[in-house]
């Protein structure tokens, strides 16, 4: 049954007050860590990661573990603790339910960091919570914005938050513990305050113990997989029971999306010790089960020593806003495709994570409790394990008739369980009144969407080809969705649904002209089209064209899909051209259809301020302050309103996230966007040291004279890449020619998918940079395109820093890729020398061992390695076993077929130190080719 009534959790005031506030507290605590090194000063871009530009990755993991304090908030009521770790990405380290001391949510013990995320390092356990786009968030092991909060209805509050780079989308999470329920309660806010569609990700991933004993309860008759293909839940094509953990021990690592029922909850139940764990949200804000496990074999099982020293092996239940975690290009082949999150939108959710015990499973759940029901041996099983106080009436029919009611008053963990006799094969229903509960196996909400295309796709039509355009654009991949929007208006010249999205791609790329060449072709053919009408406002207001982006802008908010971000940004012009009673009318107007659009908020809290109406800005600060409790602009704002110490130090104290500068920056740039120089110079002010902010000091001064200061600097990990940041960039280019500008405005054309220019930058540069990273960069941007530079420049870069592994890596890594392997194996057998423990260099050097014809000599290097892997990584045992089939063929060849077999057999061996585990199967048709080959020769055939 669909729950609709979250208000019944706090509909019990008499009990409630029985109930002792909930505590939160900050500790510093000694976790056992595996920590991670080694950041790369090369910018990503490098590697054409564009996706995550700016961030920058790490490339050194410990095999070792050392005490580490970490800052450990701790949230408890009577019933649950749960635990917070700001400075790991803000996740839910762990959850545990009092009565039974067991964890409902699994915490790993140590932080054992690996490389798994899009950035590199990776922690198990806890709940991650994941915000832009698919792969775990950038964020995900740094430190994050928090704050904790004592709320007046007796529960505590930790919120933690940052800011996602490449969309500038800002997430925040409160992780909030009731003082009366056995659950809490994670509540999402997320805005996206750009002008532009952004992409459109949300998992919360959420971990729990894995035994063979465990049963995982997702409501559905259908599994998808991240592309799209779907099978049958609980049990498979084959009949295997899949919702037991044990009938998974099969294949590898398993991702099932559960779909096809209308329900709120997922979870999973531990029948020997009784004891479980769920996630409850309504269906609308969260669709997405995922039920994500290991392989049984040992190509999961090594993960579980790789990522924990104790605490044992894992899974994931994992919640998502869309169907499922989708990865390719829909084209139609598939009903699920991507979405874009769109401009000026505040998107809200709540959802709950429980534990339960002693009833058996897990069959419906309410914010009141959870209900188990299991006809047996002639008998009706009943369970319920409240999670709040609660006054219940058990209600059960049988052929439409009561057979069984029972009154009963529940406190938070109460379980009750009864049993009533039931003829065989009866059917019947329970309900659970007063608690939101019922359950009939003839009465699931099963759905009738289709998850199957079986509409003919394997022609190319001008529609297949927007839609895929439209998948690579929401992937952020715009460089090859430009190149696809082309296809499709060169297929169909009238296709405007095409047209309006490549002119986003020109408006990216701050190419203005092109983006409107594209809107005004269409609204030639459809004056009125809305979104034609919003692409070309925001291009001409981005071309300080006001007055036509006013009169575009005013025909895209007649659409309701545009109407509030347009006025929001008809609101910001009339900010910019002093029209105070406009701006106020036109925030207002945005307001009026959409509450929590925070660019309006944003202009009235400024405009409240400039016009001394400080009532008016003081409440507009503290709704922003509501929606977002870790918003800066409304920190700084109270500041600009109420000077004080205390003040400052509220806006300050809460910037601790990874990378403080770029908090600022962001906040300053909202000024400047707005027109307001003296605010964004007093935020910059403010801002610690870091290039960019120099730059933007000097931008906002037109103080050349502080250009000397970021030539001084290191150019290390300084990677532009917003469109504001290229006018600044140009600026300080034409007031100073040092090579250092040009490499930034460089990356910043580069960001913005402006290839050419970039190139065109770098090559100015000629060889007088002296920063080995510029040479690496380049190299990879020149590659397709001018072989010899390729070469020069990572010749250079290895001069510059010649002990430098990355350089290293590059340069051998370019003559394996051109067959070069006798030059591959002087530069590797020199690198593999000076850094023994580096892996990835011990690899190239047993690679290029193989390629040269010493086999028993790549083996022994790979003996002496220990490669802790990235997921999904086998390239160590790859070259093990060819290494072992070469070595076999030349002793056949030399007719010593007795040692042939011998090393036929170990190129079978998975050894674990390479970093995969062993498969349920693999391909072993060379082997036993072989096999029987040496056997002939031998007469044992």
């Amino acid at each position: 049954m669909i729950k609709r009534n979250l208000l019944l959790a706090s509909l019990f005031v008499s009990q409630i007050l029985i109930a002792q506030n909930a505590s939160i507290t900050i500790e510093n605590r000694n976790i056992l860590t595996y920590p991670y090194s080694d950041p790369n000063p090369v910018p990503v871009l490098a590697d054409r990661k564009d996706e995550i530009y700016p961030y920058h990755s790490f490339n050194g993991y410990s095999p070792t573990g050392q005490m580490q304090k970490w800052e450990v908030i701790k949230l408890e009521n009577d019933y649950i603790e749960v635990y917070v770790l700001p400075s790991n990405g803000g996740k839910v380290w762990g959850a545990i339910e009092k009565s039974t001391g067991k964890e409902f949510i699994y915490r790993n013990e140590v932080l054992k960091f690996r490389n798994i995320s899009m950035r590199g390092p990776w922690t198990s356990g806890g709940i991650e919570f994941n915000f832009g786009i698919i792969g775990h968030s950038p964020s995900t092991c740094v430190p994050v914005d928090y704050k904790t909060v004592e709320n007046a209805d007796g529960s505590v509050s930790c919120f933690v938050g940052n800011l996602d780079l490449p969309s500038r989308t800002k997430w925040t999470v409160e992780i909030r513990l009731p003082k009366d329920k056995a659950y809490f309660e994670t509540r999402a806010m997320w805005n996206n305050p750009t002008p532009l569609p952004q992409s459109y990700y949300n998992w919360m991933t959420a971990a729990a113990v894995v035994t063979d004993d465990l049963e995982f309860f997702y409501p559905g008759n259908q599994k998808m997989g991240h592309g799209g293909e779907v099978g049958s839940w609980p049990y498979n094509q084959k009949g295997r029971h899949i919702s037991l953990y044990k009938e998974n021990n099969f294949e590898s690592n398993k991702s099932y999306h559960v779909v096809g029922e209308y329900n709120d909850f997922m979870g999973g139940y531990y029948h020997r010790s009784g004891f479980g764990f769920g996630h409850w949200a309504f269906y609308d804000n969260m669709p997405g089960h995922k039920l994500w496990l290991w392989s049984l074999a040992r190509d999961g099982g090594i993960w579980e020593d790789l990522l924990t020293d104790t605490d044992g092996q894992y899974m994931e239940f994992q919640a998502g806003r869309m169907f499922n975690q989708y990865g390719g290009t829909s084209a139609f082949k598939t009903p699920i495709s991507q979405v874009p999150f769109s401009p000026g939108l505040t998107d809200q959710w709540t959802e709950i994570w429980f534990p339960v015990k002693e009833i058996g499973g897990i069959m419906d759940v309410s914010p009141m409790g959870v209900l188990n029901v299991k006809p047996e041996k002639g008998k009706l099983q009943v369970g319920i394990n409240a999670l709040a106080f609660a006054k219940g009436k058990v209600v059960i029919k049988s052929d439409g008739k009561v057979i069984y009611t029972e009154d009963k008053e529940f406190k938070p963990m109460e379980v009750y369980q009864t049993s009533v006799p039931l003829g065989t094969n009866a059917d019947y229903e329970v309900v659970v009144e007063g608690m939101d509960l019922q359950y009939s196996p003839v009465k699931r909400e099963l759905i009738k969407r289709p998850f199957v295309s079986s509409i003919p796709t394997n022609i190319t039509t001008a529609s297949s080809l927007y839609q895929e355009g439209m998948e690579l654009k929401e992937s952020r991949k715009y460089k090859q969705a430009k190149d696809i929007f082309i296809k499709c208006l060169q297929k169909d010249p009238l296709y405007l649904d095409a047209m309006v999205p490549l002119s986003e791609m020109y408006y990216r790329r701050m190419e203005y002209d092109s983006a409107l060449y594209y809107t005004n072709n269409v609204l030639q053919l459809d004056t009125y089209h809305p979104a034609a009408n919003y692409f070309a406002g925001i291009t001409y207001q981005a071309k300080s064209d006001l007055t036509d982006a006013l009169e575009a802008l005013g025909w895209a908010a007649r659409s309701p899909e545009y109407r509030s971000t347009a006025y929001a940004q008809m609101s910001a012009i009339q900010l910019q051209l002093g029209k105070n009673n406009l701006a106020e009318h036109y925030a207002s107007l945005a307001l009026n259809f959409n509450r929590n659009n925070l660019n309006a908020l944003k202009v009235l809290a400024i405009l409240y301020r400039k016009s001394g109406e400080v009532a008016l800005a003081d409440k507009t600060v503290e709704t922003i302050n509501a929606l977002d409790p870790l918003n800066h602009f409304a920190d700084f704002e109270r500041n600009l309103l109420h000077p004080s110490p205390e003040n400052y130090l509220r806006f300050t104290s809460s910037i601790i996230n990874e990378m403080p500068y770029q908090t600022y920056l962001e906040l300053a740039l909202d000024y400047y966007n707005l027109g307001l120089k003296n605010e964004a110079l007093q935020v910059m002010d403010k801002a610690p040291a870091h290039p960019l902010v120099t730059l933007w000091n000097a931008f906002l001064k037109d103080d050349s004279s502080l250009l000397n200061e970021i030539t001084e600097a290191s150019a290390a990990f300084v990677f532009p890449y917003r469109t504001e940041t290229v006018s600044a960039l140009k600026w300080a280019l034409s007031k100073n020619s040092h090579w250092k500008f040009k490499y930034y405005l460089a990356l910043n054309y580069a960001a913005i998918q402006r290839d050419e220019d970039a190139i065109r930058l770098f090559q100015s540069c000629g060889q007088e940079p002296d920063y080995a990273p510029f040479y690496l960069t380049r190299a990879a941007l020149l590659k397709t395109i001018n072989e010899k530079q390729e070469l020069v420049d990572l010749q250079t870069a290895q001069k510059l820093v010649p002990d430098d592994w990355r350089t290293l890596n590059k340069l051998i890594e370019y003559y394996e890729v051109r067959r070069d392997h006798q030059m591959a194996l002087t530069l590797s057998s020199t690198a593999y020398k000076k850094h023994k423990n580096n892996f990835t260099l011990g690899l190239q050097y047993a690679t290029a061992l193989m390629n040269n014809g010493q086999y028993a000599n790549s083996l022994k290097t790979l003996e002496g390695m220990t490669i802790l892997p990235f997921e999904g990584s086998s390239q160590g045992r790859v070259v093990f076993e060819q290494a072992c089939l070469f070595l076999s063929i030349d002793l056949i060849q030399k007719k010593r077929y007795g040692e042939a077999i011998k090393m036929i057999e170990k190129s079978k061996e998975w050894p674990e130190k390479l970093g995969v585990g062993k498969p349920y199967e693999f391909d072993t048709r060379m082997q036993d080719y072989l096999l029987i080959y040496c056997l002939k020769k031998l007469n044992r055939a």
